[in-house]
């Protein structure tokens, strides 16, 4: 009886270890998955000839280009950016290593296409949806990536402008984003996943891609584009929240992919009806008329940028009502 009784106490020495193991090991798996959630943003960088002299304008200004850049930890735990490759993650040199980015000067014109003013973005041909006498806005790129901004919030008021019908049409586009009116929300409040996963999916579909498997560096960093902002813990929680707003996406962590199992249809139609300046760095705020959802208008804060060259603008926040 008495070995029967310490080996039944080993056994379960030896159960509760494998618990405690497994335990330790699916923390671990977690706590890896959430430093996946990689940090992007945005540098600005002075553009040089093949000579090293600054490139300037007609009116003799410096020109300047963004670059996409990846922010990871060093080893004293501060944030450091590198040059971001196509794959959407750090930019490696011929010997492997990643490539900081240090404000030193881009060697090639071509970069300066960001900056160019797009001709089709300066026609002045209101769609009827603003009045005729309010002015044009400017196709001069001039937002700063400072880091430092302050976004306005959804209720604050500005001079009406008016938009060319090309840049109308995109932010149409934009607030058409299957299930987008699922929330609102404030630039400070950060962006709510239940819409992020709807937009990953639009993006997607936006770049004309017809795969089913997506790396995960490129899907994050297109969120970042269209909200100008991190979609904080993305990865972590994008498979229970698709769930809850169906949403055919889902985050593989075994290979750190996405997969899109389909196209949303749209749903919501809007009708712009005022753009207001609102000064503050290329800030406006768009209002519009809903139809084929339980809304009725919304009231969106964007930032006419380039983060994403086909789009030109992101939303930095959302009121629905």
């Amino acid at each position: 009886m008495k070995k029967f009784l310490v080996l039944l106490l080993a056994i379960v020495v030896i159960v509760a270890s494998i618990f405690v193991s497994c335990s330790k090991k699916e923390e671990t798996n977690d706590n890896d998955l959430n430093s996946n959630d990689t940090e992007f943003g945005i540098e600005t960088e002075v553009v040089t000839d093949e000579s090293g002299k600054e490139v300037t304008d007609k009116d003799g200004n410096i020109v300047t280009t963004t670059v996409d850049v990846v922010y990871e930890k060093d080893k004293d735990g501060k944030l450091k950016a590198y040059r971001m490759g196509s794959d959407g993650k750090p930019a490696r040199d011929k010997n492997g290593n990643k490539i900081p980015f240090n404000d030193t000067k881009i060697n090639d014109t071509n970069d300066d296409e960001q900056n160019t003013p797009d001709p089709d973005r300066n026609e002045q041909n209101p769609t009827g949806t603003t009045k005729a006498d309010i002015p044009f806005t400017s196709s001069a790129q001039t937002t700063k990536f400072t880091g430092k901004e302050v976004v306005p919030k959804t209720s604050a008021t500005g001079k009406e402008v008016n938009f060319s019908s090309t840049d109308q049409s995109i932010i149409k586009s934009m607030l058409e984003v299957p299930n987008l009116y699922l929330a609102s929300y404030e630039n400070s409040d950060g962006v709510p996943i239940s819409i992020a996963t709807h937009t990953a999916i639009w993006m997607a579909e936006h770049e004309g891609s017809t795969r089913k498997i997506y790396p995960s560096s490129p899907v994050v960093l297109n969120l970042f584009k269209f909200y100008g902002q991190t979609v904080v813990n993305f990865k972590t929680k994008c498979n229970d929240i698709s769930k809850q707003v169906s949403a055919p996406i889902a985050y593989n962590a075994k290979d750190d992919t996405f997969s899109i199992t389909e196209f949303t249809p749209k749903k919501q139609s809007v009708t712009i009806t005022k753009i207001e300046d609102l000064g503050n760095n290329n800030f406006y705020k768009v209002t519009a008329s809903v139809t084929g959802c339980d809304k009725k208008s919304v009231v969106a804060v964007v930032q006419k940028n380039r983060l994403d060259v086909s789009l030109g603008f992101s939303i930095k926040a959302l009121k629905w009502s």
